[in-house]
């Protein structure tokens, strides 16, 4: 059996399924499993893995494959969530309901990242086989709190508030901002980390947002983009990570963050609020008054309180369920599961 990734173009391709699909690919090869780039109708020993939607090459290349009755598997990546389906609906519906659904009724099973995932796609298509396969983190690391700090330059007496992801209206920084200021809440002794990049103008609101509740609000330091290995002493020199989104299928960043033991606070909008009664992890809703709620009651815990053996306890437990090498069988047998359907 071998793979073939059919993924977007380079220039459409975004942090999240990016680690995905390569942190599935290098697991897939250590499990002896060849894993190809690229379409080919010829390859009758292939299973296509389609990554995402709206690609118009994607129906043509899945029509083909249909005709010659091979077989092929498709993970939306949380293009079908509620949020990001109502964005832009007046174009994505018309085009769902003539091309996208026999795209994805013609699949032998859609691959979901968690339960929450698989419920909401339910609301939009009916699929004989839905199969729930969480992500795993490709280049993880491990706590590594005192160093990291030393290494981007945060003060072993501040408290760092981290939100590292892509500055997009659904990751609600906006919201975070405003709990934040209006919480009655001393920010004194802390600090905001915001680290990422998005369009200018949405970038440019937010800066403005920041600098009209600066008294409210802790500093705030603008770090732009960090990717790759770069990324990681962000991450494990914080106090908390927060990602308040709207809408998220998996939210690899929460994952990165738990794996080097950093609490992390974010939206039942994920699949994480399945996991709220783990310690070092707060699940609010996405509006500004359950953050402020979560966020007083995530600093009451963190400040001073967070040990070392907290961190290695976090991080233990997101080795224990998401490691690659746990994840990857579960993959290799559904690809052998969609070999069989007919």
């Amino acid at each position: 059996m071998n793979i073939r990734f059919v993924t977007p173009p380079a220039a459409k391709q975004v942090g999240g399924i990016v680690n995905a699909v390569e942190g599935l690919r290098e697991a897939l090869q250590r499990q002896g499993i060849k894993v190809l780039q690229g379409g080919d109708p010829g390859d009758a020993d292939a299973v296509h893995h389609f990554h995402g939607l709206w690609d118009p090459s994607y129906s043509r290349l899945a029509a083909r494959l249909r005709k010659y009755d091979r077989p092929y598997v498709v993970s939306p990546h949380g293009m079908l969530e509620p949020w990001a389906f109502r964005h832009r609906r007046w174009k994505k519906l018309p085009y769902f309901w003539l091309i996208e659904r026999r795209f994805l009724a013609g699949s032998r099973a859609l691959f979901v990242t968690s339960a929450m995932e698989a419920k909401h796609l339910s609301r939009v298509i009916c699929h004989r086989h839905v199969e729930v396969l969480p992500l795993g983190c490709r280049d993880r690391r491990g706590p590594d709190y005192a160093s990291a700090r030393g290494a981007v330059g945060w003060p072993p007496d501040e408290r760092v508030i981290l939100f590292l992801s892509r500055l997009d209206v659904k990751k609600g920084l906006d919201m975070l901002l405003h709990a934040m200021a209006d919480g009655g809440i001393n920010w004194q002794g802390w600090r905001l980390v915001v680290v990422g990049d998005g369009e200018p103008a949405y970038v440019s609101s937010l800066k403005s947002l920041a600098a009209a509740a600066s008294v409210r609000l802790p500093q705030v330091e603008w770090i732009g983009p960090v990717w790759g290995a770069a990324r990681w002493p962000y991450l494990q020199g914080a106090d908390l990570f927060c990602l308040s989104t709207h809408s998220e299928n998996f939210g690899i960043a929460v994952l990165e963050a738990l794996h080097v033991g950093t609490p992390v606070l974010t939206t039942d909008q994920t699949p994480w609020g399945d996991h709220r009664e783990l310690d070092g992890l707060f699940i609010a809703k996405p509006e500004i008054l359950s953050l402020q709620q979560t966020l007083a009651h995530a600093r009451l815990r963190i400040a001073g309180n967070w040990s070392a053996d907290d961190r290695r306890n976090l991080a233990a437990w997101a080795e224990e369920n998401f490691a690659w090498e746990k994840l990857a069988p579960e993959y290799v047998r559904a690809y052998q599961r969609g070999m069989q359907i007919e």
